[in-house]
């Protein structure tokens, strides 16, 4: 029988399942499907609106001249109007689909563009609210994803926001739970041997 010679390079390393790590089934639930509260767009619209209140008023002081008596200079208090159905078209073509496995946002008036964030991609998962958001009910659930270039998705305005947070949280959880890349056997490699994440190279915790 032939013994392999001490100095002979080691075996490579053998992919493995991580403990602890037993696929389960994950339903494709709908957390949440449609807009954001109007809320959420309040300051847009009241901008718009402030803009045909100063176009009245500038109207107004323009009629107080008598050579300019006659024009229909009213139309001034118009003048934001088309700003702002444009914005209330904007928010009401800015669609959410969230469920147990990705997130979809879907915009675009005069053309659309769809985009997808699978959860087993997010990081982190956070909820933040300011006095203005308690003042209208709303949050940010912000999704912390592995793309460095756009690295959050922010949800603004979505209706029962602290459950939706809640159950983000434990899908989020569940996904990259069973979605979990192949590691490395412990001892084959060295870089990978504390059964670091090989696709995110770091543990998290959430």
């Amino acid at each position: 029988m032939q013994t392999q010679p001490a100095d002979a390079p080691a075996a490579p390393p053998q992919a493995q399942p991580p403990a602890g790590s037993t696929p389960q089934p994950v339903t494709d639930e709908v957390l949440y499907q449609g807009i954001a509260k109007h809320s959420a767009n309040i300051g847009v619209y009241l901008m718009w609106v402030g803009v045909c209140i100063l176009g009245g008023l500038i109207g107004y002081g323009l009629l107080q001249i008598p050579a300019l008596s006659g024009y229909p200079l009213w139309v001034l208090s118009l003048i934001g109007v088309p700003m702002l159905l444009w914005s209330y078209l904007v928010h009401i073509k800015y669609r959410y689909k969230v469920t147990r496995r990705r997130v979809e946002t879907e915009r675009g008036v005069l053309t659309t563009r769809l985009d997808t964030l699978e959860l087993w991609r997010v990081l982190d998962v956070r909820y933040e609210r300011n006095l203005i958001d308690q003042i209208f009910d709303n949050a940010k659930i912000i999704l912390v994803g592995t793309d460095q270039s756009d690295p959050e998705l922010i949800l603004y305005g979505m209706p029962d926001h602290r459950q939706l947070f809640e159950r983000l949280r434990d899908a989020v959880q569940l996904a990259r739970h069973t979605n979990r890349p192949m590691e490395l056997a412990p001892g084959t490699h060295g870089a990978h041997g504390d059964g670091i994440d090989a696709f995110t190279g770091g543990e998290h915790h959430h």
